[in-house]
């Protein structure tokens, strides 16, 4: 790890907005519309967006004990020697596997909706090239890469948006809470998942020019990241309604292809599909750094670069053979992805945090 690299706040906040909302926009409807019905934008917007919040303020409150420091780095301080590199040892597990479920969702994606007779080692090959450059590259330049990306995807959506409008149609959200709410917070599991992975923070602090902001763009990002995904699950309930979108296993694929506007602007999804794409890769790239960087620093080596490409081919060959087919990834998704990611983004934070205040280590108090 370079110690003089050093990314602004803004650049900090679009890499996690990207991060969370380039793959989560994908299932984030259907997934909610099971549980949730008509209601799934509320799961989304509430208590997935509390969820959120509480990991931001918690994250923010236990890396500025350490700023200089990731989670990996400061551990072992904190319960021991031991404890501490199993803490770290497991982050590091996390991170590479999350990881391969991301390349899994990317090349699953492509080969389902376009390119059936391609192998999806091909798709998960480019994705790992790619983010294995940018990865090589350092945090900088993953960081100006997404800020140029970054407007792209923001004016994708909201043109694919925008031309559904007129499709939209809000009696499908009638009738309000017919279930009551615990379909709406079943529903609101995985989306607060999704929002947790802005625990990648507990890594990249250390490259923050301004420490103290940690704070206001964690949930800057959160609030960012619930505007988009609950745009998505309004959109495609209102145009759609519940029950087809819980039967589809990517309604942001079929919302752009259902866009139409007179007889010269129809099927969008290729622009879609191409700025996705590129920030699928900025996921993986940060995810991918976040590995490399936690294995470097659990076996204190300085520099993480050597580290890459045999981490790199690890996810690149589980991305392959983790999942049978993309129901099995859907249904990881929907029921295991949201209680094993909470381990990661909430518990194990607040018992470090907990230990943090009690011992008062570090030096940094807030």
């Amino acid at each position: 790890m370079k110690k003089d690299e050093k990314v602004s706040s803004i650049q900090m906040l679009f890499l996690l907005v990207t991060t969370v909302t380039v793959t989560g926009f994908l299932f984030v409807p259907s997934i909610t519309a099971k549980f949730a019905f008509q209601d799934g934008w509320i799961s989304v917007a509430l208590f997935a967006t509390i969820f959120g919040i509480i990991v931001a303020l918690v994250c923010t409150r236990l890396g500025l004990y350490y700023p200089d420091k990731s989670v990996v780095e400061y551990a072992p301080e904190l319960v021991g020697k031991f404890g501490g590199k199993l803490i770290g040892l497991l982050y590091v597990l996390f991170f590479i596997h999350v990881n391969a479920v991301i390349v899994r969702e990317f090349g699953d994606f492509l080969v389902t909706a376009f390119l059936p007779e391609t192998p999806l080692l091909v798709f998960n090959l480019i994705v790992v090239l790619l983010a294995a450059y940018a990865v090589y590259n350092g945090m900088e330049v993953l960081c100006r890469m997404n800020q140029f990306l970054f407007p792209m995807f923001i004016a994708a959506f909201g043109f694919m948006v925008f031309l559904l409008t007129e499709n939209i149609s809000f009696d499908n959200f009638l009738p309000l809470m017919e279930h009551g709410v615990k379909p709406v917070i079943q529903g609101s599991l995985v989306p607060g998942a999704w929002r947790g992975e802005i625990v990648l923070i507990l890594m990249f602090l250390p490259f923050l020019n301004q420490p103290r902001e940690t704070g206001q763009t964690l949930l800057t990002a959160v609030g960012v990241i619930g505007l988009f995904l609950t745009l998505t699950a309004v959109t495609s309930i209102a145009v759609f309604g519940p029950l087809l979108t819980q039967n589809m296993v990517f309604p942001i694929l079929e919302l752009a292809r259902y866009v139409s506007l007179g007889n010269f602007l129809e099927r969008i999804e290729a622009i879609v599909i191409i700025v996705w794409v590129a920030g699928v890769t900025v996921k993986v790239a940060a995810f991918y750094l976040a590995a490399v960087l936690g294995t470097a620093q659990w076996l204190h080596i300085k520099d993480y670069r050597p580290l890459v490409y045999p981490v790199g081919i690890f996810i690149l060959v589980y991305s392959v053979t983790i999942f049978e087919n993309s129901r099995e990834l859907v249904e990881f998704l929907a029921t295991i992805f949201a209680p094993y990611a909470y381990l990661f983004e909430i518990i194990i934070p607040m018992g470090l945090l907990a230990v943090a205040l009690i011992r008062n280590r570090g030096g940094q108090k807030q």
